[in-house]
């Protein structure tokens, strides 16, 4: 297994380096680059124009240890199936959603409901493949109890189908500075794959070497972004392996800084229409931590202005301090 895994990973990590390297060198080369919203910090307009769309090699990386665990890994073959559809399912939408925005020559993709019907579809593919591959999907671990509660099923597939919008948007809603959502997809795949254990190791390393491969032209300056190619694909990879660590619960933590990113938006929405009022200098989380210049109305939290290396790095802490703790709901009270 430990041979089978590393092998896995280091196959995944060259095909994902030498792809993000490929790929900024033919989007230079053609002009093809990143479109970068108005209302954003303004210290984020240099930006515009750096090569998108690094989440195909991600998935290349990541395909390419699938393709080797299929021939190497047959008593995985079930995961495998489940980790495919899931990520590549994920990042196909968010491939159409780079594409659009790149013909239309706007940071404008797919729509909202879009967003919503398509991730819908492959999570209901994903859980009708997950009747048939896995031997009672529905019971499930809670944080910080050793019970194991079984869902009915109907409930269980809203459970999912919730589990797999909110991870695919959300780590869409946190890719907005340098690392950031890489970052945090690594810490949080990196918790499930020590809750779920035993046969999705392979799966999780292959998936964490092809974030590597891809980091390392991502961080700060970012040579390249993810787009919503990589967003969706690792939201896809996450909800996947949630749900076969059995670890759905377990997301509020393992997952914290996702939330609070998806959180920030709706709380800023829901109060500016309530009160013309912002809580947040900006929305999501991270674009409140920034300098934004030209900014003249009020807002409840005390003014801070992070470098972007700073933000990337205190908010990685915090997920990491809050996926610890959810390591601790498992490993120390479960």
């Amino acid at each position: 297994m430990a041979y089978t895994a590393s092998i896995a990973a280091l196959i995944s990590l060259s095909v994902s380096f030498v792809a993000s390297r490929l790929l900024i060198i033919v989007m230079n080369s053609r002009g093809i680059g990143q479109y970068i919203r108005k209302w954003g910090p303004t210290v984020h307009a240099h930006k515009s124009g750096t090569p998108t769309m690094g989440g195909l090699a991600i998935l290349a990386g990541f395909g390419s240890a699938l393709i080797y665990l299929w021939l190497s890994f047959p008593g995985g073959r079930s995961e495998l199936v489940l980790f495919a559809i899931a990520t590549f399912g994920f990042g196909a939408i968010g491939i159409l959603d780079d594409v659009l925005s790149l013909v239309r020559g706007k940071a404008e993709g797919l729509s909202p409901v879009g967003k919503i019907i398509a991730p819908v579809a492959v999570a209901l593919v994903f859980l009708a493949l997950l009747f048939q591959l896995v031997d009672q999907p529905t019971q499930l671990s809670l944080p910080f109890s050793s019970a194991v509660v079984t869902i009915a099923p109907a409930y269980y597939w809203l459970l999912v189908v919730f589990v797999f919008l909110g991870t695919g948007n959300a780590v869409n809603l946190t890719d907005g500075v340098d690392g950031l959502a890489a970052g945090a997809s690594f810490i949080t795949i990196s918790a499930f794959g020590l809750i779920g254990g035993g046969g999705m190791i392979p799966f999780i390393t292959g998936a964490l070497a092809a974030i590597i491969g891809f980091l390392w032209y991502n961080s700060f300056p970012a040579q390249i972004f993810m787009g919503d190619t990589g967003a969706f694909a690792l939201g896809g990879f996450i909800g996947s392996a949630a749900v076969l660590a059995r670890g759905e619960f377990f997301l509020p933590l393992v997952g914290g800084l996702f939330v609070f990113e998806s959180l920030s938006i709706l709380i800023q929405i829901g109060y500016y229409k309530s009160t013309g009022n912002r809580v947040f200098k900006m929305s999501p989380l991270h674009h409140h931590f920034e300098s934004a210049e030209g900014i003249d109305y009020d807002y409840l939290l005390p003014e801070v202005e992070w470098n972007e290396p700073k933000v990337t790095a205190r908010l990685l802490i915090v997920h990491l301090v809050l996926a610890g703790i959810g390591l601790a709901g498992f490993f120390v009270w479960g």
